[in-house]
């Protein structure tokens, strides 16, 4: 040991202390920058040769702060399965990066390596689960910690150190492309799920209840990974559904909706700024937000980092780049992404636009993070051998079963489950054999065992029995040349004693498209109709579904529909000429598998919507939490109602709700509901409890989602759930702006209801 910062029994904050202390002004810059792209780190496949501009950048900056996207294999990085870094390989690859960049710091300062991990590593051979919308259907925090924990161990081991985990968007449009990447539309689902990734990430590395800063790094931790939920905030309620689009949202509102919201990220390691301005201003240069309300309000102890060129979009607002870096480093931006403007930070230091001491404070929450994170004192990993590949083993079985529990079934005639009997069925649609469509937006290439597992081919090995038999029936979204796709289809339905339709959506993009500096696609294809930069006009399915649909209904025979999607689509015909509507969202790698279980009864489907499913795209939106004003709910042309409300869902048991009781204390009522499987299957039911509010000068929402729990049921047994809800739960933004408690409150649980005075 040669300097206080080495010290490991002093606390973290006065390492940092020291060790700023001693950095030039370029070396606390070089912290703040995340410039570069990570798999453009080296010049070879074999990853041994560090390019110059690696080298550069890094000299520059006297060390590197983080660099993004060393493994990330997909078609923006032109990384496959051919040139990418393998699983077992990568702990090789971080620790030459780490070498060459502690060597080259002054202060040996290590690096952060982040990845993208919005439902599981987008590199190669990583676990990709389903995207959230369908994450956020299964109810089920539980599970949202299980496999975040799974995806922690992965990464870890692999030698990543920060995870970007998309889980503060709402689905307010969901025309918006990004709509994939939300739980739904609700806050406190969004709230919940949050606080499971963090947990399953991190564990108690950051506590609410001190400051990490004030404690010596817990080197007992073994391989810590910290996580950085995205985006902060309000990015779903863009106008119009456009990406990265201009938001109007009021003080109400968001004390409402989004502060319980914000709440979540309380211990996470970091959260990503959104695109979008909230009321005009900038959130990358929003100080009432990033400074006020997420530290000194929540209690967020991490560092803020920009999302992907965010800050040169800035020159909206500012006429140089210096005055950007100043104006985002002022309003709490701790970490920059693959943008120039935090490059200029000497300009705006030397013209006086920032003082030296934000700087500081910008450097120092990545050092501080850097010591949490135990990388000064173990920067390098070992081989993990077997364990990486026991990880990937217990991972891929969890997938399965988050997977199962996030099918919704949205009708069902009678015909599901499918019994298993020498039948013939017939597998049809644009989704019915392509796992790339399964998989959502940013995941990385495939390996050909993966590319196997299709719907129709786990179909063909579930269902041992029967035929099963198989047309493309036509594409995503094409229209021109799909007359010949679907006559083969009718041609193979012909004879099908069942047709499994799975239509729906994509967002599997192509080594031939073009990517935008931030990795958004600008040059769509075809078939892509979902993801990031992918946003619709129009929610009616894409190409000619809805024609092979009908010509398949002329068939008279049973008709099972499978929706592959990120996104909402307009399914009043698909619903109305369909035995069965099954929504998989976009499953993951194991969703064929998945899909199969469903369709045959392996799997008892448990989902309910996480947003209210709109008829169409004209009566947008339809979200439920809307103001319960006294108006004309229904247009003059067509009903105002969704076409299936949130927390629609069927399964193959019935449950029966009865007795809601409610128990008023001093500082919380009690709720407790009697909830009974009266099917003949055992099954999981999501009970979920909606309040609505009295009192006050504002008119209050219809109802908002408080709690939920999910629970399992034998055949006819009946179990009490409970709820304990705070006096919290039951407080609003009056008309003065400040926040009260209601006067009466409404018990919402299926269709029970209790109104209860509060007098707190």
């Amino acid at each position: 040991m040669q300097y206080p910062y080495q010290d490991t029994k002093l606390t973290i904050r006065q390492r940092v202390t020291d060790l700023l202390s001693r950095m030039s002004t370029q070396e606390k810059i070089g912290q703040v920058n995340q410039n570069r792209y990570g798999w453009e780190t080296f010049a070879d496949e074999k990853r041994e040769q560090l390019t110059d501009g690696f080298k550069q950048h890094v000299a520059w900056g006297g060390g590197l702060g983080a660099l993004y996207g060393l493994f990330r294999a997909d078609p923006w990085s032109k990384v496959n399965f051919e040139n990418g870094v393998a699983a077992q390989d990568s702990w090789r690859v971080a620790n030459r990066v780490q070498k060459y960049v502690i060597e080259q710091s002054r202060w040996g300062i290590p690096t952060l390596i982040v990845e993208e991990c919005p439902h599981g590593h987008q590199g190669l051979d990583g676990i990709s689960y389903p995207t959230n919308i369908g994450r956020g259907n299964a109810f089920n925090t539980t599970l949202m910690k299980q496999s975040a924990q799974l995806m922690a161990q992965e990464l870890a081991l692999k030698g990543v150190n920060l995870a970007l985990v998309s889980t503060l968007d709402l689905v307010k449009d969901p025309r918006w492309g990004r709509s994939e990447e939300c739980f739904g539309e609700d806050p406190i689902l969004a709230a919940r799920m949050s606080q499971a990734v963090v947990d399953g990430f991190q564990g108690d590395l950051i506590q609410s209840n001190h400051s990490f800063w004030d404690q010596p790094v817990n080197l007992a931790t073994e391989k810590p990974i910290g996580v950085v939920l995205k985006h902060c905030i309000a990015q779903g309620e863009a106008l119009g559904g456009h990406n990265s689009g201009t938001v109007t949202l009021g003080n109400r509102e968001y004390s409402d909706i989004y502060q319980p919201l914000l709440q979540s990220v309380q211990n996470a390691a970091g959260v990503m700024a959104a695109y979008n301005d909230v009321d005009g201003v900038p959130c990358h240069i929003n100080q009432d937000l990033l400074t006020k309300q997420l530290r000194e309000q929540v209690g967020f102890q991490g560092i803020v980092m920009a999302d992907g060129t965010a800050l040169d979009r800035l020159s909206d607002v500012f006429e140089t780049q210096p005055q950007a870096a100043a104006a985002a480093l002022t309003a709490g931006v701790d970490l920059s992404l693959w943008d120039q403007t935090y490059t200029k930070l000497d300009q705006a230091l030397a013209q006086d636009l920032v003082s030296e001491s934000l700087l500081d404070r910008a450097a120092g929450r990545v050092l501080a993070l850097k010591f949490l994170l135990g990388l000064f004192e173990r920067p390098y990993l070992t081989d993990p051998a077997s364990e990486l590949a026991e990880v990937l083993q217990q991972a891929d079985t969890l997938n399965l079963q988050v997977a199962q529990e996030s099918m919704t079934l949205l009708k069902n005639n009678g015909v599901l489950p499918l019994t298993q009997t020498k039948q013939k069925i017939a597998v049809i649609g644009p989704n019915a054999n392509d796992v790339y469509h399964l998989l959502g937006d940013y995941t990385a290439a495939q390996s050909p065992t993966r590319l196997t597992a299709t719907i129709y081919q786990q179909i063909k090995h579930t269902f041992k029995k029967a035929e099963v038999v198989y047309a493309q029936g036509c594409e995503v979204r094409q229209i021109e040349q799909q007359t010949e796709l679907i006559d083969q289809a009718i041609a193979v339905a012909q004879e099908a004693d069942v047709i499994v339709l799975a239509l729906g959506g994509s967002s599997a993009r192509n080594f031939e498209m073009r990517f935008l500096k931030n990795g958004a696609v600008s040059s769509k294809g075809i078939n892509m109709d979902s993801g990031e930069n992918v946003d619709v006009a129009d929610l009616t399915l894409g190409g000619q579904q809805l024609t092979l649909l009908k010509r398949l209904s002329q068939l008279k025979k049973t008709i099972v529909s499978v929706l592959i999607q990120g996104r909402p689509y307009d399914l009043t015909e698909v619903t109305a000429l369909s035995d069965a509507v099954l929504v998989g969202w976009f499953p993951g790698q194991q969703g064929g598998q998945a899909i199969a279980n469903t369709l045959s009864g392996i799997n008892n489907p448990s989902g309910k919507l996480s947003l209210s499913y709109p008829r169409n795209t004209q009566q947008l939106p339809v979200y439920y939490y809307q103001r319960d004003a006294s108006k004309q709910d229904d247009y003059y042309d067509q009903s105002g109602s969704p076409l299936y409300p949130f927390g629609a869902g069927m399964g193959y048991s019935q449950f029966d709700y009865s007795d809601l009781q409610v128990k008023a204390d001093v500082d919380k009522l009690t709720v407790t509901v009697k909830v009974k499987n009266n099917g003949q299957y055992a099954g999981q039911e999501s009970t979920l409890l909606f309040v609505k509010l009295t009192g006050g000068l504002v008119i209050q929402r219809s109802k908002l989602l408080k709690d939920f729990q999910k629970n399992g049921f034998e055949p006819d047994e009946q179990k009490t759930v409970t709820f304990i809800l705070p006096n919290e739960v039951f407080k609003y933004m009056d008309m003065d702006q400040a926040v009260k408690t209601a006067q009466r409150v409404t018990i919402m649980i299926a269709d029970l209801k209790v109104e209860v005075p509060l007098s707190i």
